[in-house]
């Protein structure tokens, strides 16, 4: 098997190898390059770091690798699936994780659906850790009209707390872009990924710390409901247990089939 950092691919070549490699998965992938684009810039994946595989003169799969500071993501790591069983997943992970550690990263991390039993097995036997799990939300609120205000995406990315996944962290949420939108309702915010879809994807939403229980985050909830009548909100699996669940349960919401584990490989002992 041969490592090519993905920066020597044609991006529209990278775009089909990642919707092929992930064939087949528990979430539908599709070839979309500028979705696939989207996804490189806000999560900060990093394309000269990133590897696709090749077995016997054909691509096999890719490994999606994400920095911010010491920090290094798993973004992605699907194989084709005829080369799938084949022990090519570790093969392509050890190597990274090896440039990680002689980088001088403090840890490595990466979510993985839970109801995914051998890619958990894969992770955890090359010493990742379970950190906590990642829960998703979805329902239909009832709609209640609001006057929202459109706002810039740093409206939500500031209130965001530290320590949150990748996917939910401020950095992810400033560098989204069109299709995605913020709207504001007094002091709750939300960035809804593409209000043209069939359901309105919720990638972020925050209340102001002052006015956290006394309803407006309910009001938003009504009020994006009402601006798109008949459409369901979801929010994906990215946010960690406990964190939300009387909220969103409170207003109808329920989880969705799938969850995720956030996993982490410490490189130091002082990797916070």
């Amino acid at each position: 098997m041969d490592l090519i950092s993905a920066a020597e691919l044609p991006f529209l070549a990278l775009s089909t190898l990642f919707a092929r490699s992930f064939e087949g998965y528990f979430v539908p992938i599709p070839d979309a390059p500028q979705a696939f684009d989207a996804r490189v810039r806000s999560e900060h994946i990093s394309l000269m770091e990133s590897r696709v595989a090749r077995v016997d003169g054909e691509w096999a799969g890719l490994v999606l690798m994400a920095r911010r500071g010491r920090v290094s993501r798993v973004a992605g790591m699907g194989i084709i699936p005829s080369r799938r069983g084949q022990g090519l997943g570790g093969e392509m992970l050890r190597p990274l994780m090896a440039e990680a550690r002689a980088r001088g990263d403090a840890r490595m991390v990466l979510e993985v659906i839970e109801q995914n039993a051998p890619a958990v097995k894969l992770y955890e036997r090359l010493g990742f850790r379970r950190v906590r799990r990642l829960v998703g939300f979805v329902g239909t609120p009832s709609p209640e009209s609001g006057a929202l205000e459109e706002v810039g995406l740093q409206e939500c990315a500031r209130l965001l707390p530290d320590g949150l996944p990748w996917q939910l962290d401020a950095a992810t949420v400033r560098g989204l872009s069109s299709p995605a939108r913020a709207f504001r309702l007094g002091p709750a915010c939300a960035v809804v990924a593409d209000i043209s879809a069939p359901t309105l994807g919720v990638r972020s939403f925050v209340v102001e710390p002052e006015s956290r229980g006394q309803g407006a985050g309910r009001r938003l909830l009504r009020a994006l409901a009402a601006a798109h009548p008949g459409k369901a909100l979801a929010v994906s699996a990215v946010v960690p247990e406990g964190l939300c669940e009387r909220f969103f349960l409170g207003a109808g919401f329920t989880h969705p089939a799938l969850s995720q584990l956030e996993l982490v490989l410490d490189f130091s002992p002082d990797a916070k």
